[in-house]
């Protein structure tokens, strides 16, 4: 990162693939409404080819531009956003990574503010992440659902900034995607990619990874 630790105040963090290990759910709804939805000659990837194509730059967020990706035609694609609404914490509810609840804690101790910028919605993060959200502001609480008009994650990031009375380089976003890189390099705030979500290969050049939760605490807790 290009500031110095003590330097940083708050702390941004996506959900899937961070917080939440929720790749294979998210892979095998699109398996069960492939099924449903009789498209028969769809091939969904595994964990690993996913994470390739998002490591090649392929758009997964938010679900519309998943199921997309994944070659549902755009009428289906829509249908399927509206079961995944619906379907989705009841059917295939995913856990938090082990350890997500003492790294919070480690950062809210250490004196950060801590945020939530994610392409997914309250309804779907709040249950999954549940005691958890304690050590979260709610002024910094961004879903995709959280405006009428669906937010990019640059502007979540400037306007937590803003709502925090801080400078965009006093902020760090850590995210699990090439465009939570981009993200947060068009808002002006301080990268930590995770090498274990959903598609940001270790060694991302210029781009500094942890390949662990409990490694997210340790680099932004760590003197330097």
């Amino acid at each position: 990162m290009g500031v110095k630790r003590a330097d940083l105040q708050a702390v941004f963090l996506d959900v899937d693939g961070v917080l939440l290990d929720s790749l294979p759910q998210h892979l095998q709804i699109c398996r069960d409404k492939a099924r449903e939805y009789g498209l028969h000659a769809l091939r969904i990837p595994d964990v690993d080819a996913f994470r390739q194509m998002v490591a090649s730059g392929v758009r997964v967020s938010p679900m519309l531009d998943f199921f997309l990706a994944l070659g549902f035609p755009s009428a289906l694609a829509v249908r399927a956003v509206a079961d995944y609404e619906h379907e989705f914490m009841q059917r295939y509810r995913p856990a938090p990574f082990p350890g997500v609840d003492a790294m919070l804690q480690r950062l809210h101790d250490a004196g950060y503010t801590l945020g939530l910028v994610t392409s997914n919605t309250a309804a779907n993060v709040e249950p999954a992440l549940g005691a958890a959200m304690r050590h979260f502001d709610p002024r910094c609480l961004f879903y995709f659902d959280r405006s009428p008009e669906a937010k990019s994650k640059a502007w979540c990031l400037s306007e937590g900034a803003r709502v925090l009375g801080l400078a965009a380089g006093q902020c760090v976003f850590v995210g699990d995607q090439p465009a939570d890189a981009a993200a947060a390099r068009a808002a002006g705030v301080e990268f930590l990619g995770v090498s274990y979500g959903w598609g940001l290969p270790s060694g991302s050049s210029g781009i500094h990874m942890v390949d662990s939760v409990d490694a997210i605490a340790e680099a932004l807790t760590t003197a330097g």
